[in-house]
Order: C-alpha cells, then sequence, then structure tokens
C-alpha cells in the first residue's frame, strides 16, 4: 500500500477554482432539488460530512465520489447519454494507442572517439 505524501505539492490555483467551483454547482443543483446533504451522502454511499467536504471543494475527496454526486443531482460532466460516452471513450483509446508509450525518449550518447 503506497504512503500519502508528507509534503503534498500545493495545487495550482485555477485547479483550486474549479474544484470550488464544481463543488458549489453540485451543493446549488442539490439545495434546487430539495435534497439533503445527508440524502446525497446515503446515494452516493459516503458520509455527510464527505459531502460538506465536496460542496466546498476539497481537494481530498475521491474524484469517483465527485463525478457520482454530480450526475445524481443533474450535472452532466461529459454528457448524459451513456452511448455517447462509450463512443468518446473508445475514441480516446484509440488516439491512445497510437501515442508513444512514453512521453520522452532516452538520450542516446554518442561514441564519437575514433
Amino acid at each position: 500500500m503506497n504512503k500519502p505524501l508528507k509534503n503534498p505539492k500545493p495545487l495550482l490555483r485555477q485547479t483550486t477554482i474549479v474544484l470550488e467551483t464544481l463543488g458549489a454547482m453540485i451543493k446549488a443543483a442539490r439545495i434546487e432539488s430539495h435534497r439533503s446533504q445527508a440524502d446525497l451522502a446515503e446515494r452516493v454511499g459516503v458520509s455527510r460530512y464527505t459531502i460538506s467536504l465536496l460542496e466546498k471543494g476539497n481537494p481530498n475527496v475521491a474524484i469517483g465520489t465527485v463525478f457520482e454526486a454530480a450526475i445524481i443531482v443533474g450535472i452532466p460532466l461529459m454528457g448524459n447519454d451513456p452511448r455517447q460516452l462509450t463512443q468518446l471513450s473508445q475514441a480516446i483509446a484509440t488516439i491512445v494507442q497510437i501515442l508513444p508509450s512514453k512521453g520522452f525518449t532516452k538520450k542516446v550518447e554518442l561514441d564519437d572517439d575514433f
């Protein structure tokens, strides 16, 4: 099992803004649909406290939990149609297959001592 980093790198400001915005969107949609945090927590399968953290944009909430909550309250992430999501997933998988396996190549040292 991997140990968490002792001093994780601070998040970029843009990342923090996105987390806070998505959390606020989930909260607004939850309130608009007349759901309590406890109700949403039960649907997602987490504690009410986790929903509270999620709505505040806490970066320690698992991404799957955030996505599940967003979908339950009706926030489309990449679309709502499962067929479109499957097609998108397959298209991305095809692109990934043709990309090099590494993002860099090893530097080859030339032996030019004749």
